[in-house]
């Protein structure tokens, strides 16, 4: 459902990196944004917002954050959030599959809204890339866009991941910690093709219904996870063995796939590429990009009245 009302439309455009959409935003005036609102997790997405001009203030969850220029914030579309901010404001926001970031962080609820302190240093890289992508890639596509997107996914794990959760204990710490313990187990032993969810729970002696209501925060279950990461996980492989010296078999059983099939049946289902093709991420690029200004959105139907609102602000003292 959409939650907006816009009197005035900023300048958008769209730029698509495979699964993920980065808005580019150039607000001329003072404007209010009201994320839509999904009620299913596998049909949310979380955004990165980062302002590169100007800055923003954010309201969700009941919390009120102001973001600057060079910052980020990760919203999420299972509650409701809020943008408002003066004219001037520059404003790149990264669409990503909600299943994307959840496979890849622990508790990665606990990280909308800007909670945690943000490492400077991953914040420059995060920003920097996303910066460079949305400018390499306004009027033309990537050569490999699906590869492209996992990358942009896995970095934003990463800089999320980063953040600093401080020394406040909350009611929610030991069950992150719990979480994050199997994780790692999770990721030790993707190769064992008989990993199951006794194994796991029996690795954190916790009992099998416990080990499924941690997963079930997550509206997933075990074995999907599971599946996640050792697709995650092959993707890394392929892409890093350019020159194939392992076969797509091999890299199947390496990750704890039983049946090369059914590998890539999911893989290409998961990526939206073949694992053969994933090899090559510097060939030849697809078909040509529409031009930069069929990208314009601003007051289109399809960005337009039901996404954005328009709110002249009143300026205050």
């Amino acid at each position: 459902m959409h939650d907006t009302i816009i009197r005035s439309t900023p300048d958008t455009r769209q730029i698509q990196i495979g699964r993920l959409r980065i808005d580019s935003i150039a607000a001329d005036q003072a404007f209010v944004w009201t994320g839509e609102r999904v009620d299913a997790v596998r049909d949310a997405s979380y955004i990165l917002a980062i302002p590169t001009s100007g800055c923003m203030t954010l309201t969700q969850c009941g919390q009120t954050k102001v973001v600057r220029a060079g910052e980020y914030v990760l919203l999420g579309q299972l509650g409701a959030t809020a943008l408002s901010a003066a004219a001037g404001l520059r404003l790149l926001m990264v669409h990503i599959p909600a299943i994307e970031l959840r496979g890849r962080l622990v508790s990665v609820e606990d990280h909308i809204g800007g909670r945690f302190c943000a490492n400077e240093r991953m914040t420059c890289l995060l920003v920097d890339l996303i910066k460079g992508i949305a400018e390499l890639f306004a009027d033309r596509a990537p050569p490999n866009p699906q590869a492209l997107a996992t990358e942009i996914v896995s970095f934003v794990a990463l800089t999320l991941g980063a953040e600093d959760r401080g020394a406040a204990i909350d009611v929610r710490n030991t069950r992150y910690q719990l979480r994050r313990r199997i994780f790692d187990f999770i990721e030790k032993h993707l190769g064992d093709q008989n990993l199951s969810p006794k194994k796991i729970a029996e690795s954190s002696r916790i009992s099998m219904s416990y080990l499924y209501s941690l997963f079930n925060d997550d509206e997933t279950t075990v074995g999907q996870f599971v599946q996640v990461k050792r697709l995650q996980r092959a993707y890394e492989i392929l892409v890093a063995d350019p020159k194939g010296h392992r076969t797509v078999a091999e890299v199947a059983y390496e990750v704890g796939f039983k049946n090369v099939s059914h590998f890539s049946r999911s893989f290409s289902r998961h990526f939206s590429i073949a694992p053969r093709d994933v090899r090559q991420i510097g060939g030849a690029a697809p078909a040509a990009a529409k031009p930069a200004k069929d990208r314009s959105i601003a007051g289109t139907a399809r960005f337009g009245t039901s996404y954005w609102e328009a709110d002249r602000l009143r300026e205050t003292a």
